[in-house]
């Protein structure tokens, strides 16, 4: 007797062409070197297993029209400077609170570089390009479960069933149209691990992936697509958050390293000379002849009225600036005051002293200055007049709002970026299973 032939470790390679879907008879190309488990017909939706012999042993018959996916089967591509071809697409699909959220998935081959899969999510036009991890990704259960894989950290996204509704193509593997596995999605931008769990005959089944997003337009120039792709809304669930970066935080330092360097060159280059100071007669009048600065030349002042001894009570300063030349005049009314007391055992006080004005628009010159003074009398319990004014006049000093103005603006700048953070982290998860 003959021995039997040796049993085959692997079937024969499939060549392109020669085998025809045994339901339909429609030709049925197989681009997987020897690698597919299984190969759905394009046409009348039927799945088959290659056998060892080449021909085509049927797993599953369908009869259904063909879905036109966003990118074409066999449809050839550049992406991470590697050429994939598309062997295989699926349509699946999750159903949340009564919406159905569908996705397309094509599974890219290269016979160097193996699979990548291609994902496609219908409801708002985002993509994803990864593939399968050779471990396993560790998590960590909780209110708010987390994974680890290769020291990242990364955050539970959603759960859901996933149902496969539509196969084309080939695969390394079984898949079947109503198939259901339970999808895991954590997320640490920019990358994203899916863990599904599909219950098998022998168990269950465990695939982990990796997800990057990728921009629709790098997806329809890889394939040479005609026009433009359909638009994307919302946020992929790891995109990098754009106001999260070290841009943000330099340019703040640098900013206010700038504003520092500015306000010790604004304040060092004023004059913030002293053109008058002097106690004031008590409910009396004072006239004094003042000369500053350069003729015709503008600058500021800042009146500072003091009261001391006061307690419960005011003082009033009537300040009036008369121009030698021209007797034009600027008054200036200046009011200081003090209160305190005693309420429900809590001691309180308020009010203002000394009392600081600053007017701008003075020509240099001579002047004369006037001041008329009034005290309250203090006859209310509890309450001092004031025993002693002072007044103090200053020529050309730094405005605070000069200086504050611009510290307020830089100081938005980061107020600002933190709420664009926290907004485009609020669109993140409102797709997610933590939503607020």
């Amino acid at each position: 007797m003959n021995a039997p032939p040796p049993t085959k470790l692997f079937r024969e390679e499939a060549q392109a062409g020669a085998i025809e879907c045994p339901a339909c008879g429609a030709p049925i190309t197989l681009r997987g070197f020897g690698g597919a488990e299984q190969v759905a017909c394009s046409y009348c939706g039927t799945v088959c297993k290659p056998e060892h012999d080449g021909n085509l042993d049927i797993l599953q018959r369908a009869e259904r029209q063909r879905r036109p996916s966003i990118l074409p089967l066999h449809k050839r591509c550049t992406l991470d400077d590697t050429e994939w071809e598309i062997i295989g697409i699926t349509w699946r699909e999750v159903v949340s609170m009564g919406m159905t959220y569908p996705w397309q998935e094509f599974l890219l081959f290269n016979p160097y570089a193996g699979y990548r899969w291609l994902i496609y999510q219908m409801s708002d036009g985002q993509w994803s390009f990864g593939g399968g991890l050779d471990g396993a990704v560790k998590v960590v259960s909780g209110l708010r479960p987390e994974a680890t894989w290769e020291g990242d950290t990364y955050k539970h996204f959603s759960s859901a069933n996933a149902r496969t509704t539509y196969v084309e193509g080939e695969f390394p593997w079984r898949v079947l149209a109503n198939d259901v596995a339970q999808a895991n999605d954590y997320i640490c931008p920019p990358k994203l691990v899916s863990i599904e769990v599909q219950a098998t005959e022998h168990g269950q089944d465990l695939n982990f992936t990796q997800m990057r997003p990728i921009d629709a337009s790098e997806v329809w120039r890889a394939f040479q697509m005609p026009g433009n792709p359909p638009p994307s809304s919302g946020v992929h669930p790891a995109a990098p958050n754009p106001h999260q970066t070290w841009f943000y935080k330099a340019a703040f330092v640098v900013l206010m390293i700038l504003w520092l360097v500015a306000v010790v060159g604004y304040v060092g280059g004023r004059d913030n000379e002293v053109v008058y100071n002097a106690s004031l007669p008590i409910g009396g009048s004072a006239t004094e002849t003042l000369e500053f600065g350069t003729p015709g030349v503008e600058t500021n002042l800042e009146f500072e009225f003091v009261a001391g001894g006061m307690t419960n009570s005011w003082a009033f300063a009537d300040v009036l600036l008369v121009d030698a030349e021209t007797e034009e005049a600027v008054s200036v009314p200046l009011e200081v005051d003090a209160w305190s007391g005693v309420d429900d055992g809590e001691s309180w006080s308020e009010g203002t002293n000394p009392k600081r004005v600053v007017i701008g628009g003075v020509e240099g010159g001579k002047y004369i200055l006037q001041v008329a003074t009034q005290v309250d009398p203090g006859t209310t319990f509890g309450s001092h007049k004031a025993n002693s004014l002072n007044l103090e006049i200053k020529r050309d000093v730094p405005l605070g709002r000069y200086t504050m103005l611009p510290f307020l603006v830089i100081l938005a700048f980061p107020i600002v970026n933190f709420i664009r953070k926290k907004s485009f982290e609020s669109q993140r998860w409102s797709t997610s299973d933590h939503a607020e």
